[in-house]
């Protein structure tokens, strides 16, 4: 496989989130029944293509009675071991890249060139909350004063620490500081400001305390001074729409699933029935389950459940 194939394939696996490039319904379910299952990996867009076909000269290979028994003995010995049919075969060393019409086609340099810039396209919506991180320390580093210390504070003091990503209020915090601070510099640099922001004792303060408001005159310095602001709002509302397609605007991964649920679903191979019954085993600490079958606790729930939901909409009506 060539070098650039390589890099294509590091680039997304490394630094792209490949479930947001999923638009086939009966892939996303694949998926979704995998990830249930325990089993993480989303494959990139060339592994899918050479998954598919690879498996398409499997069969053609093994179509006949011979082969079938020999698939079938493979089969046998892989019982307890849990290999794919690609690696079940060793059709992954056997097969060249040449035989496989559509990978080849893609692998071309014309199409790859393509897949490069598609790849950018999407390691910049991948990592969009690493770029407001960069621009909100660009802006402590063009402005370096007081109005920006906000921002490496909320970087390193609260948003890396997080074990998997910030919570939606973090994100609206500093929108809501960045167009306040947005606005304050543009009003400043408004000529009826020249006389305040050029008076003696503005500059011995702004030198003692490093104010980090500036005044400038040209277009171009003034516009260069309020890029690190609008990166920064430009970013938070690219971030915010992926958050939203992902599903992970309103609540991040732990509230929706907290780890020790997401353990028991690996451990009980996808079974949500089986992850619910096993909660209740756990936190119920009412008398009622040493007289109730879980079965019937769970069918209780259910039913509270219903008659909630019931309520809510004669309340809208």
């Amino acid at each position: 496989m060539r070098w650039s194939v390589r890099i294509y394939l590091w680039l997304n696996r490394t630094f792209t989130e490949q479930i947001m490039f999923k638009n086939k319904r009966a892939e996303l379910e694949l998926l979704k029944f995998q990830h249930a299952a325990g089993h993480v990996d989303i494959p990139t867009e060339l592994e899918s293509l050479m998954k598919v076909e690879a498996e398409e000269l499997i069969q053609q290979h093994y179509d006949h009675s011979k082969g079938l028994e020999e698939l079938t003995v493979l089969m046998a010995k892989n019982k307890f071991k849990g290999e794919d049919i690609l690696t079940l075969t060793a059709f992954d060393r056997r097969i060249k890249l040449s035989q496989m019409k559509n990978t080849w086609e893609f692998t071309r340099p014309f199409s790859m060139f393509i897949r490069y810039i598609e790849t950018i396209f999407h390691i910049l919506i991948s990592q969009s909350q690493n770029l407001v991180y960069f621009a909100m320390i660009l802006s402590m580093y063009e402005n370096a004063g007081l109005v920006s210390l906000f921002y490496p504070i909320a970087v390193f003091g609260y948003a890396i620490l997080e074990e998997k990503r910030p919570k939606k209020s973090f994100w609206i915090m500093v929108r809501k500081y960045t167009v306040v601070l947005l606005i304050f510099k543009f009003i400043l640099n408004l000529q009826i400001f020249d006389p305040v922001l050029s008076s003696e004792t503005f500059v011995k303060v702004s030198a003692w305390v490093k104010i980090g408001i500036y005044n400038f005159n040209e277009i171009g310095d003034l516009i260069i001074y309020m890029v690190p602001e609008i990166l920064i709002l430009c970013g938070i509302m690219l971030h915010e729409i992926k958050l939203q397609l992902l599903g992970l605007y309103e609540e991040i991964e732990d509230e929706i699933e907290p780890v020790l649920d997401g353990i028991e679903r690996n451990v009980q191979k996808g079974d949500e029935e089986a992850v619910k019954r096993k909660r209740i085993e756990v936190q119920n600490m009412q008398l009622c389950r040493y007289f109730e079958s879980t079965k019937d606790q769970v069918d209780r729930r259910k039913e509270f459940e219903d008659f909630e939901k019931d309520k809510i909409k004669q309340s809208l009506d």
